[in-house]
């Protein structure tokens, strides 16, 4: 989705620079400060200190995550070691649910604790082409069986059997393993809330891929650390995260609107289904909207009203996306098409919103390379799942 704005924003750009070149000029006022070092009026180091701490969070969570998960391994492990005729899923839940309840949801609460730091981040993440590789590795890339393009990598299971490019890894892999939305990654359907059913999420996950899912995520959560801690911000990160990312509300609208918060039970969606969308792009919009309020002073030394513009239009876009929010976790169910008009809307304000965004680095001489290459590593990574020693549950 974002590569669709890569024109789009291009357009923008070589409009504003022909609208720069030909305005009048006149004399100096308090808006046409010398901006010579731009990044000497911008606080860029809380735009760091804010993605480093995020990142810290995810990778905590991912740790507790990856714990969990060999845990429960070496559980199942154990009882195959001691029955080996007996399905030891059966065997699990039989002898310990409630230690296997409080186990799925803690692995479904880390799961989320580090979901939703990502999200706090990935305006900036998935926006700043140093880092971008990270988003589609983690949260955005599809498998190579959808997209021949698809993030090459490979996960190698405990048990010996090779995934190729199995696409990424909060929502193609941990999300569907842990919430039980994919058949094949279900160890055992039970009844978790105990109401006599087993409805959706409702199932004990296979073991063979959580556990080397829980040990890839935390693998690749501290890599991004790493990347994060040791990333040099520029304006011109700053700005293309802004760009890049503003204008991708249709995107996460689609993918709310098919989703079980909206579709309900005709969703036929593996993902999406741990939080609703609105959570995620309210995330987005945060780590955006930080990271202007901490470069406007360029901005605003270079045209002050283009400035309280822009500032306007994140409080609009966060307000509008936050309310909407509100409501869904108030109990508003939300039609399809509602969610396809609000979708609608949103973008209209993200779109105006990247169209000053990418004037306002045009002014302020911040050159924007929107079609630079991202950084990839030299070879994709292949990450083999370490099984732990059986161990009981208890």
């Amino acid at each position: 989705m974002k590569k669709n704005w890569i024109a789009f924003l291009i357009g923008i750009l070589t409009l504003s620079l022909i609208l720069a070149a030909c305005a009048p000029q006149a004399a100096p006022t308090v808006d046409s400060v010398s901006t010579d070092s731009p990044a000497a009026q911008a606080d860029l180091g809380a735009v760091k200190a804010y993605a480093v701490e995020q990142a810290s969070l995810m990778k905590d969570a991912t740790a507790s995550l990856r714990a969990k998960a060999e845990k429960y391994y070496a559980a199942l492990a154990q009882i195959k070691s001691e029955q080996p005729e007996a399905n030891p899923y059966e065997v699990l839940w039989a002898n310990h649910p409630d230690a296997v309840k409080v186990l799925i949801e803690g692995m479904r609460a880390d799961w989320m604790t580090a979901h939703n730091h990502y999200e706090s981040n990935e305006g900036i993440i998935a926006g700043v082409p140093s880092l971008a590789y990270y988003d589609a590795w983690i949260d955005a890339g599809p498998p190579a069986s959808e997209d021949p393009e698809a993030v090459q990598w490979t996960l190698t299971l405990a048990d010996g059997k090779v995934l190729e490019s199995p696409g990424n890894l909060f929502h193609t892999l941990g999300e569907p393993i842990l919430y039980g939305t994919v058949d094949e990654y279900i160890g055992l359907a039970v009844d978790l809330n105990g109401d006599g059913n087993t409805g959706l999420s409702e199932a004990l996950p296979e073991a063979e891929m959580l556990l080397a899912t829980a040990q890839a995520l935390d693998i690749a959560s501290g890599q991004m650390l790493d990347a994060v801690n040791a990333w040099q911000p520029t304006m011109e990160d700053a700005f293309m995260a802004m760009a890049t990312m503003i204008p991708t509300m249709n995107e996460y609208f689609e993918q709310w609107k098919l989703s079980s918060f909206v579709s309900g039970d005709a969703s036929v969606q593996i993902s999406f289904v741990a939080a609703s969308r609105l959570l995620d792009v309210t995330g987005i919009l945060q780590s955006l909207d930080l990271t202007y309020d901490n470069v406007r002073p360029v901005v605003g030394a270079v045209d002050s009203k283009l400035d309280e513009q822009i500032a306007a239009g994140f409080t609009d876009l966060v307000a509008y996306v936050g309310d909407l929010y509100t409501k869904e976790k108030a109990g508003t169910v939300f039609t399809p098409e509602e969610a396809d008009a609000f979708g609608t809307e949103a973008q209209d304000k993200a779109t105006a919103l990247a169209a000053l965004v990418v004037q306002a680095a045009a002014k302020a001489n911040i050159a924007l390379d929107l079609e630079a290459e991202g950084w990839t590593p030299d070879s994709p990574p292949a990450i083999e799942a370490i099984a732990p020693a059986p161990a009981p549950i208890e």
